[in-house]
């Protein structure tokens, strides 16, 4: 606000200035053939009074152009100022979008693996199928060319089962990690495992993947998956996914639906 109000009154100056200089060129002529006589016995000449007007106009014109000077570089730190804000804003702006995308696709993605299955896999060949796609799914987030899921006894440290999935054109390694060195936690260079979270079973499931580094986010979703992939195998081999167990508790749950069907018969 005081810069504009510096620059209105500079360029107020300017002006008389001008006025000021026009007027003294129109009475130049009056000066050079009268002369200005302050006394009778000094009297001044038109060349003493050119050159102190001269110097004069110089020295406010210099003072003007000062502060023209002054208030350009006011608007040029302002301006600058204005468009490093107007630069982090956009920045924000664009971590804020792109961090709404992800957050969108997580969400996505979470859904899809936790609430993905229609139905629970009765047979062996389905359960096999289910975890296919999830071991899929940890690959397609880690974003590398393949995964292997395993699930280890904690007592022997002998594989339990062991499910992979590799993209089209690539190789898995015949040789990816050791159950005692995932059991003894070591590390392994150029592999990287993630584990699920439970700690008080008798069987430890992992996530053996290509080295790569993972995002917070990342890395809680592959966890999700290798929680998931644990469970329903947990709940497959103890019964409680087989056909008969899943029949024999709808009817137990629908009373109704089992009278129902003996009154068919009954007929």
């Amino acid at each position: 606000m005081k810069t504009d109000q510096k620059l209105k009154f500079l360029i107020g100056m300017y002006l008389g200035v001008l006025v000021f200089l026009l007027l003294s060129v129109i009475a130049t002529p009056l000066v050079i053939q009268y002369g200005v006589s302050v006394t009778q016995e000094f009297i001044i000449e038109e060349d003493v009074i050119e050159t102190a007007l001269i110097i004069i106009l110089i020295g406010i014109s210099y003072v003007i152009l000062r502060g023209f000077k002054k208030a350009l570089n006011a608007y040029e730190r302002i301006t600058k100022r204005t468009g490093e804000e107007n630069s982090k804003l956009e920045s924000r702006l664009i971590e804020a979008f792109s961090y709404i995308g992800t957050v969108n696709v997580e969400l996505q993605e979470v859904q899809s693996i936790l609430c993905g299955a229609e139905r629970y896999p009765q047979t062996k060949k389905e359960l096999k199928r289910f975890i296919d796609h999830l071991v899929a799914k940890a690959m397609t987030v880690a974003g590398t060319s393949w995964a292997v899921i395993r699930i280890i006894s904690r007592c022997t440290g002998h594989t339990v089962k062991e499910y992979a999935t590799v993209r089209p054109g690539k190789v898995l390694p015949s040789v990816t990690m050791g159950n005692r060195e995932i059991l003894d936690d070591r590390h392994i260079e150029g592999l990287k495992k993630v584990g699920s979270r439970q700690t008080n079973l008798n069987l430890l499931t992992v996530c053996i993947l290509p080295k790569r580094q993972l995002s917070e986010e990342e890395n809680i979703l592959i966890t999700t998956i290798t929680s998931q992939i644990e469970m329903f195998f947990l709940l497959y081999r103890s019964g409680f996914l087989h056909q008969q167990f899943l029949m024999d508790q709808n009817e137990e749950n629908c009373p109704s639906n089992h009278l129902l069907s003996e009154k068919v018969s009954n007929r």
